[in-house]
This record gives C-alpha cells, sequence and structure tokens, in this order.
C-alpha cells in the first residue's frame, strides 16, 4: 500500500503514551512529549493527503522520502524499550530528521501529479486559438466563457486539491468546455475553415497540406491572416 510505511510511523508513535506512566521525572519529557504529538498530528494531515489522491487512482512513490525517517525511528523505539528512557535524551530521530523538507518533497509530487491531470482532463484547447475564434462575432459569448473556464482550470494548478470535490470539479469543468467547444460551428464559416481553426491552435497543430486555398482566402477575407504562424518541428 502507498501509505503503509507511513501510518506504520504514526501507528507506533501513538504507542508512546507510555511516557506517561515511566518518565515523569525527566525534564525533558514534556518536550518530547509534545514533539512526539506534534509529529502525529502532522503525518495524520499529510496521510489524508496522500490518502485522497490513492483514492484517485493516483501511484505516489514516497517510499524513497520516507523510508530514512522510519528507520531512525525504528531504532529510537529500540532503544526506547530497551532502556525506557533515551527517547527524552537527545538522538538521531529528533535531531536529523527534516520534517519540514519531508513535507515539501512530498507536496511536490503530488503537485506534479495534479497538474498533470489537469492538462489530461481539460481539451486540446488553448487561447491563442480562443483569441482567434474571438475575432468572430458568431463565437465571442462562447469564447469569452472558455477563456474563463480555462483561466479557471489554470488557477487550479496552483494549489493541491483538499477533497474528492476537487478532483470532481476538473471534470465538470472540462466537460462543459467539451461542450462549448462543438458549438464552435457557424453556417458563415466553411467545414474546411471550422476545422482548422479547431486544429491549428492545439498543441499537435496542423500539417501545412492541410491548408487550402479556401482557408487561406477566408482568414484574408477575415483579416485574421496576421494571427498565422507557421513553425517547424523539433
Amino acid at each position: 500500500m502507498l501509505l503503509k510505511k507511513t501510518e506504520q510511523l504514526i501507528d507506533e508513535l501513538k504507542t508512546f503514551e507510555s511516557l506517561q506512566n515511566s518518565s515523569n521525572e525527566s525534564k525533558d519529557y514534556i518536550k518530547r512529549n509534545d514533539e512526539l504529538k506534534m509529529i502525529v498530528i502532522y503525518m495524520d494531515k499529510l496521510s489524508e493527503l496522500v490518502h485522497l489522491f490513492r483514492k484517485q487512482g493516483f501511484i505516489v512513490d514516497i517510499d524513497s522520502i520516507v523510508n530514512y525517517p522510519i528507520e531512525l525511528f525504528k531504532t529510537m523505539y529500540q532503544n526506547w524499550v530497551s532502556d525506557k528512557k533515551s527517547i527524552i535524551q537527545k538522538n538521531d530521530f529528533f535531531r536529523r530528521v527534516h520534517w519540514n523538507h519531508i513535507d515539501s518533497e512530498i507536496k511536490s509530487a503530488l503537485d506534479e501529479e495534479w497538474k498533470k491531470y489537469i492538462d489530461e482532463k481539460k481539451p486540446n484547447i488553448n487561447k491563442e486559438t480562443l483569441d482567434v475564434f474571438e475575432q468572430i462575432p458568431d463565437f465571442e459569448k462562447i469564447v469569452f466563457t472558455l477563456k474563463e473556464k480555462l483561466e479557471f482550470l489554470e488557477e487550479m494548478k496552483n494549489n493541491l486539491p483538499m477533497d474528492d470535490n476537487s478532483f470532481q470539479l476538473i471534470l465538470k469543468t472540462s466537460f462543459e468546455m467539451q461542450e462549448l467547444i462543438e458549438k464552435l460551428e457557424s453556417n458563415n464559416i466553411p467545414d474546411s475553415v471550422s476545422n482548422f481553426l479547431k486544429k491549428a491552435g492545439t498543441y499537435e497543430g496542423i500539417d501545412l497540406s492541410e491548408i487550402t486555398t479556401e482557408i487561406l482566402d477566408w482568414l484574408k477575407e477575415n483579416n485574421l491572416i496576421h494571427l498565422c504562424q507557421v513553425k517547424f518541428r523539433k
């Protein structure tokens, strides 16, 4: 399981309640006890976030991130079982585990998956294509709505999802955009031109062989030729 080791760490940390019965006389007990409680709270929250992605079918490798602190924890725990005092003294677990780094690494991995998810779900259309369609009176309202939804999806990339609804909202918005894109047709525009406009602004673009005289004439007549350019593929 994705969180097997992380969840194991949380469960084991909670066993340290026995500290209350055996180390009350130590001057470092309160400090260590509070640190352990904070680690539990921190790991619970982080686990919830990773679990959210796991429910959506994502496979995020966090073993390389949490293996080191888990090994340090095991050593600390073994020493505690042996002497019932080492945990409240200085040790490698508290000194060498940097939780902020772990948090940053895991969230960075999730952030990459989140951005990829949005890019894969959103329709294959960009702002440049919409700028062209916006010049056509018949499509002005549709393009305005499409631009709003495209901007919304881009903004969603800036924050990790907090619940299942965030994923569903991406799907819903993408579906609504696709429906609007299918409405980008008009009796005033030849089919060849409509297909050209839809394909030209995608990431794949359109082959030069597909650009006909009819398309070029229409672009010139509608003063849109200056928005087009040709690029060689790398």
